[in-house]
């Protein structure tokens, strides 16, 4: 009894200390936001001397129990800000403003699904600001990425008004399949970048080795492109006005002959082709000169752009509208893009956050440029001709004595409608749960729609309209993607470890159908399409296709004391669209870092202040594949009876159970590093990717009756090295020079493909496709012209059926291995350089005097080989085209530039060989100067920024290719302009 009694008494003892203490404790509640008044969630709240502490949620808010005596100091801490101590003293709330800290700003990044310190990023991931794109007049954001990230190639594919180009990273993973990166705007997959308004951007990030991107699984091999957009901050509205104009012109227009020398042209080489309508022309006079007819003196683009933004303690909102417009270099190439963006969040209380990005485009493609490609288009068609009749209406055969060839601008006339409506919107709730100290939940629910209206009309006017009585087509297209998120984040820190852990669970559903409709014979061109119903011949369409995306994903993050770094990240996703053996892919990857410079043993700690080395490796995959491809399919073809055509239907396609995904294996080793208070930084990466189970047509048995089957086959491998570098070279009190600059090599080639052997045990290469095992995926095959046959090898020139003056082209092998004295398909054709560069960099200079500042960009791709088609056409007897002047040989001129200008000149032996030529160049892509009026002019206008700028855009190409421009992928384009515009941005 006495020691229960003696038990009581203790119990009752420590109680009484533990209310005691309590007694003796007070709550301190508060907020953390940042300069503008807005909330910084994930600020580190800790009692200065102790392991004490808390956190900020999603809203900056924060509560704390502290010591009645007063004298507790807390420390507000947060990567990108200084950090603050504040004495509490009797305060019982706190509003604590964080101010930036500019050295280490840039070093929040986000990495998807989460932000992450620089420091502790263990994968490969490089961003671009938003101080960049707003330096730079840019139509899109491809534009702006071009140059600026290591390891991300962007080619110009068409130059037109509406600019499209084609984005890798770390070069072609695939031979079939996209090779395009995965977009995210606000967390959500989007369609495209040219969509997206550059002046709503914030940041760019690009996630390029498995690591960073295994959290996309199956859309990740290619690399992802995370872009985040602008948002508003609590305190007085704030405006903003941007807009530029700006004028066009081509930086390289190709000198085709005129008239004159055409006729010489074609009475040297063949007078027997020159036909009277030809020599009417030329007698009177009136050649004409097919590019002046198709181009614009100039080309305009006109942007302007507004934005409001702004908020309280418990909203916050950024609002904007775009207008671009742009009137291309040829006639009736236009574009137009609206766009509107509504960024809201609001703090319902203290736990509950409800926000929607929702940003909506309206884009006008209307007006059709001038046929380049087609039929040889406006660069080759012949001078001698008549484009116009003598009531000024276009010719459709402007060559009456050959109408093989229709009138080049004969598109101008199409009449057409090409608009697309989009809207996407991203709606998010975050909880912060209030019980569990550090877990964070959010539901992201986004929804895209777009729906496109195409019609186009050939009056009788067109060669297509003239034989078919007016043909109309029209097609709308309409799309539908859901996708919902599911996010939990748990972030804690326990003395020296931190840990972050993400879980993802996600349904993303997508549907697109397509009403096409075929009209012909119209009883006049008056209603062009609208006259459909009064048609002789209807012929509709429709397709539909859905697919489905369930994923599940798990991250870890772990840190301890800032120097040792490791996450592990497995998604797993289920795709509709591959077979029902293969519908479920796991992909898994692994990153290690080690902060260096973090380490006691560290010596030189004042010259280096950053230095860790990191690597990763893991598993990404690429779904890009058609919905129905694993189902077998029939085609109708109609059967004879006699004298009876019954329908029917025969299989065209076979499908297979077992198709999945397209696989990349990537490691990468990288080193960040930054000396003299990082005022010298950048990072190098080494890395190596291989994709097998390729989707690749594999032929099959003729008794199939199909000719092919899609299947997992076949292997690639890139590897390379990329290396940038940021540096403030000089930085007085009125003078500042900072350079950023990258460069990467890429090596690529083709491991396997079907894997068919021939006698020796080597696999066999793909001829037709131009695939070879051990080379690149892009290359050219081809015969190879090594110069023109001189007069001293006319006897030699003679054994290969031709003579001097004539093409001369390379006896590579024969039957026997070695050259046979005869040309080949087989043995005599090579490959003759890639398509593809080996080498890509950029270099950004920016120099600030007082209030003027001069961006100068440059950038430049090597180790790529293109055809020039400007060549390659109207060449041996074709002499109804027209070309480019050339020094060609004669016995007086005995060059190797081109040969003589004679009939079959390009022949040897019944082949001939395209001219290749280096498609390496160097380009000043921008030069931008501008002044920002000082303060006292500011506030005499009540702004608080106004600044005046002038840019130029490719203003000099160092180049030996003598094509359209060696960035264009189709030489039969239009070619680059130059554009040199004037601009404004204020803000109030």
């Amino acid at each position: 009894m006495k020691k229960t009694l003696k038990s009581i008494s203790f119990l009752s003892f420590l109680i009484l200390i533990s209310w005691q203490s309590i007694a003796q404790q007070r709550q301190i509640s508060g907020e953390v936001f940042d300069e503008s008044n807005l909330p910084i969630p994930g600020v580190s709240v800790q009692i200065k001397g102790t392991t004490l502490g808390s956190t900020t949620d999603f809203n900056g808010a924060f509560s704390i129990m502290l010591p009645q005596d007063g004298t507790s100091i807390l420390r507000f801490s947060y990567i990108g800000f200084k950090t603050e101590e504040i004495q509490i003293g009797n305060q019982t709330t706190l509003k604590v403003i964080l101010k930036e800290d500019l050295q280490r700003l840039d070093e929040v990044v986000i990495v998807g699904y989460g932000v992450q310190k620089k420091s502790d990023i263990t994968g490969s991931v490089s961003s671009l600001s938003s101080a960049r794109l707003e330096s730079i007049p840019n139509v899109n954001i491809s534009q702006a990425i071009q140059g600026g990230i290591a390891g991300v190639s962007v080619q110009t594919s068409s130059a037109g008004a509406e600019p499209s180009e084609s984005i890798l990273i770390r070069g072609r993973n695939s031979i079939k399949a996209s090779n395009a990166p995965l977009v995210v705007v606000d967390g959500i997959a989007a369609e495209s970048l040219n969509d997206i308004n550059p002046n709503d951007v914030k940041s760019i990030e690009v996630l390029k080795d498995a690591s960073a991107a295994a959290i996309y699984g199956s859309r990740g091999s290619n690399g992802v492109i995370l872009v985040t957009t602008k948002t508003g901050a609590s305190g007085k509205p704030k405006f903003k006005y941007s807009g530029y104009t700006g004028v066009q012109d081509f930086a390289n227009l190709p000198r085709i002959m005129n008239g004159e020398e055409f006729y010489k042209f074609k009475m040297e080489r063949n007078p027997s082709s020159m036909t009277p309508s030809e020599i009417e022309v030329y007698e009177s006079g009136n050649w004409v000169s097919w590019p002046d007819l198709a181009f614009r003196g100039t080309g305009t683009t006109i942007n302007q752009n507004l934005s409001f933004s702004g908020g309280s303690e418990a909203t916050n909102y950024y609002i904007s509208t775009d207008f671009l417009d742009v009137k291309g270099l040829a006639k009736n190439d236009n574009y137009q893009r609206i766009t509107s963006r509504v960024n809201i969040e609001t703090k319902l209380n203290n736990w509950l956050t409800f926000g929607t990005r929702t940003n909506l485009a309206y884009i006008d493609r209307g007006g059709i440029a001038a046929t380049f490609g087609a039929g040889r288009g406006v660069y080759w068609f012949n001078p001698l001709t008549t484009p116009y009749d003598e009531n000024g209406k276009q010719n459709v055969y402007p060559w009456p004595d050959d109408p093989f060839y229709t009138n080049p601008l004969q598109g101008i006339l199409a009449k057409n409608i090409d608009e697309s409506y989009q809207v996407s919107s991203n709606n998010y709730i975050d909880i912060n749960i209030p019980f569990v100290k550090g877990l964070q939940y959010r539901v992201n629910t986004g929804i895209r729609f777009r729906f496109d209206d195409d019609a186009f009309y050939y009056g009788r006017d067109t060669n297509r309209g003239i034989t078919s009585n007016g043909e109309a087509s029209t097609s709308r297209l309409k799309s539908r993607n859901i996708i919902v998120e599911n996010i939990i984040n748990y972030k804690r820190d326990f003395a020296k470890h931190s840990l972050f852990l993400t879980g993802l669970y996600s349904f993303e559903n997508n549907i697109v159908s397509t009403n096409k409709l075929t009209a012909k014979g119209f009883p006049n061109d008056v209603l062009s399409w609208y006259g459909a119903p009064q048609a002789s011949l209807i012929i509709p369409d429709y397709s539909f296709r859905e697919t489905t995306l369930l994923s599940t994903m798990g991250r870890i993050n772990y840190s301890y004391d800032s120097r040792y770094l490791i996450t592990l990240t497995g998604r797993s996703d289920g795709y509709s669209g591959f077979g029902k053996n293969n519908k479920q892919g796991f992909f898994p990857s692994m990153a290690f870092g080690w902060n260096v410079a973090n380490e006691k043993f560290m010596p030189w700690k004042d010259f280096i202040s950053q230095l860790k080395v990191r690597g990763s490796f893991g598993l990404n995959g690429n779904q890009a594949v058609s919905p129905y491809e694993t189902i077998s399919r029939l085609s109708p073809e109609d059967m004879v009876s006699g004298s009876t055509t019954l329908p029917g239907y025969v299989p065209s396609k076979l499908g297979t159970a077992d198709l999945g995904w397209e696989t990349t294996r990537t490691l990468n080793v990288g080193l960040d590093y930054g000396i003299l208070k990082n005022r010298i930084s950048g990072s190098v990466d080494f890395y190596k990717s291989n994709t097998y189970d390729l989707l690749l047509d594999r032929t099959v048995s003729p008794v199939v009756a199909v000719g092919s089957i899609t299947q997992n086959i076949g292997e690639i491998e890139n590897k390379g090295i990329e290396i940038s570098i940021v540096s403030t070279n000089v930085k007085t009190k009125n003078f500042t020079w900072e350079t950023s600059a990258n460069v990467a090599f890429l090596k690529n080639k083709i491991v396997s493909l079907y894997g068919y052997k021939d006698e020796n045990g080597k696999e066999v290469d793909d001829l037709a496709n131009s695939w070879f095992i051990g080379k690149p995926i892009n290359v050219n095959y081809g015969f190879n012209w090594i110069g023109v046959w001189q007069l001293d090898e006319a006897e030699e020139a003679a054994s290969h059926k031709t003579q001097p003056g004539f093409i001369k082209i390379e006896d590579i092998s024969g039957p026997d291995g070695v050259p046979d004295g005869k040309l080949s398909p087989m043995y005599d054709r090579k490959i003759i350089g890639q398509r593809d560069p080996k080498a890509t960099w950029g270099m950004n200079n920016d120099f600030t005097y007082k209030n003027i500042r001069l961006n100068v960009f440059v950038y430049g791709m090597h180790g790529m080989t293109k055809e020039n088609t400007l060549l390659s056409d109207a060449v041996g007897r074709d002499v109804r085209l027209n070309t480019t002047i050339k020094n060609w040989w004669t016995p007086d001129n005995p060059t190797n530039d081109w040969y003589m200008n004679a009939l079959d000149a390009n022949v040897q032996e019944g082949y001939t060989a395209a001219p290749y030529e280096n498609a390496g160049f160097v380009r000043v892509k921008d030069i931008t100067l501008s002044y920002d009026f000082p303060k006292d002019v500011l506030g005499a206008l009540r702004l608080s920024k106004l600044q005046l700028y002038a840019s130029g855009k490719n203003l000099i190409t160092i180049t030996d290719f003598g094509g359209l421009d060696p960035e264009l992928n189709n030489q039969w384009d239009i070619p680059l302009q130059k554009e040199f515009s004037l601009g404004l941005n204020l803000e109030f």
